[in-house]
């Protein structure tokens, strides 16, 4: 596994065994998500990357000031939030919660403060849990604002590195009509890039993933009033 960019974090030996604790914990769940969810594009360890490589990108180019904790925060989200896949796909927000609030040891390291974050952030990164259910602040923490954003970046993780092409090539006469047509719409999306305010897609046939293009549009929508109300330009998205 490459190592993660925590280049937003001063990563102090605090906050680093905090991490440290997090990765230790989710990685034998995103190993194995795969037995429940045999036929989907990848959400394990690399799926986790490339949302703390958007993180990135996203938060220097949009050029948004976020504290120490709100950006710990979006870290440390990344890890837990797809570990309930490993039971239920279709309520996997609610069940990454229930898995790692259950932990007493992970929880006592998260501190209660970053527990109930957590917990909002985790819930919040599908749709179907309303971004105005969030709290605005807990612990002088802009939590919907966070949420808000992760919600964003899980969205915009949709390149053909998900996807790989040769990996395809080997189970596609096993997929059902549904994967395959996932399948090869991200295979279709090369890059993607946040240029303030615009979301750059570049794709190679727009017939094959459009619907992935209208999910990311779609996810915005849910967010825009919270961006608007913090100051955040909306983002607009440009097919290339």
């Amino acid at each position: 596994m490459r190592l993660p960019n925590y280049s937003l974090i001063d990563y102090n030996p605090e906050q680093r065994r905090l991490i440290y604790n997090v990765e230790y914990y989710s990685e034998p769940f995103l190993i194995y998500l795969s037995r429940n969810i045999p036929d989907f594009s990848s959400h394990g360890t690399d799926h986790t990357l490339h949302i703390i490589d958007n993180l990135y990108e996203f938060i220097t180019n949009w050029e948004i000031k976020l504290t120490q904790n709100e950006t710990l925060l979006l870290y440390l989200a990344a890890w837990l939030h797809d570990i309930g896949c490993i039971k239920d796909r279709e309520n996997h927000h609610l069940v990454s919660v229930e898995i790692f609030l259950n932990d007493q040891n992970l929880v006592e390291a998260l501190t209660p403060t970053y527990a109930t974050c957590l917990k909002y952030i985790v819930k919040a990164h599908r749709a179907r849990f309303p971004i105005e259910d969030v709290p605005k602040e807990h612990e002088n923490i802009r939590l919907r604002m966070i949420s808000a954003i992760f919600r964003l970046m899980d969205a915009c993780e949709i390149c053909y590195p998900k996807c790989p092409r040769q990996v395809y090539n080997i189970i596609k006469d096993s997929l059902s009509d549904k994967s395959n047509n996932i399948w090869i719409a991200h295979m279709n999306i090369l890059s993607l890039k946040f240029t303030k305010p615009e979301i750059k897609i570049s794709v190679n046939d727009i017939s094959k993933c459009q619907s992935i293009i209208d999910s990311v549009k779609h996810e915005i929508s849910t967010i825009k009033d919270t961006f608007i109300e913090n100051g955040l330009p909306v983002p607009i998205v440009i097919t290339i």
